[in-house]
């Protein structure tokens, strides 16, 4: 099988493992499971899915083992179709209060509602950096598939690909000032906490963060 095929596969393990893994290590178990799987396979359209699976099993064992902790990095999608910019804001949220502990994006739905100025005078003041990975759902594989979808909008179409989903009905900041916005995003973060609090995945809000810069 054309190796190729694999890459999709290698990029999610680095991505869901490389907080604890260095990339060596995921290419040798990659690498070794996926020989195993050739010599054996009989129906090559479902091996990536299959290679994916174990690799991942085996990563997580490898850590136990070498006394680190296995768990991969949860998917978060953040999806706003009337005003991507919300979205942006949390997903910034989101990698930065975990340190990293999530993989935080964004759905690409209407694009041309990316830019929100006061948002984004916000996020610079807070020192929020705007480059979530771009979700593209025309090439969204299941392997990557985000593990929670969180829905900015009330009445929004549940349809993204996603393990399970959670609705929030966060308030518009079209009309909004400044002084309104810069408590939108405080709200925001406290509804990111208290899903990191759920997921049990340890957190460090943004003003204690900067109390200690």
């Amino acid at each position: 099988m054309n190796a190729n095929v694999f890459h999709p596969v290698r990029h999610d393990l680095y991505t869901r493992f490389g907080h604890r893994a260095d990339c060596s290590t995921i290419d040798t178990i990659l690498d070794a499971v996926i020989s195993e799987h050739a010599a054996t396979t009989r129906v090559p359209d479902f091996m990536p899915l299959l290679v994916h699976r174990e690799a991942a099993e085996r990563i997580e064992e490898h850590l136990w083992v070498h006394g680190s902790i296995g768990t991969p990095r949860k998917r978060i999608l953040f999806a706003s179709r009337t005003n991507a910019a919300r979205a942006i804001l949390a997903a910034a949220i989101a990698r930065r209060i975990s340190d990293n502990a999530v993989v935080a994006t964004v759905a690409d739905t209407h694009p041309e509602n990316r830019r929100d100025s006061l948002i984004e005078w916000v996020m610079d003041e807070r020192g929020l950096r705007a480059d979530a990975v771009s979700y593209d759902s025309k090439r969204e594989r299941t392997v990557a598939a985000a593990d929670i979808v969180v829905y900015l909008d009330g009445e929004e179409p549940v349809d993204l690909p996603g393990r399970s989903f959670i609705r929030w009905d966060v308030p518009q900041t079209d009309g909004m000032n400044i002084e309104q916005v810069r408590t939108f995003a405080y709200d925001l973060e406290a509804r990111i906490a208290g899903m990191l609090t759920d997921l049990d995945i340890p957190f460090v809000p943004l003003s204690v963060q900067r109390l200690a810069a």
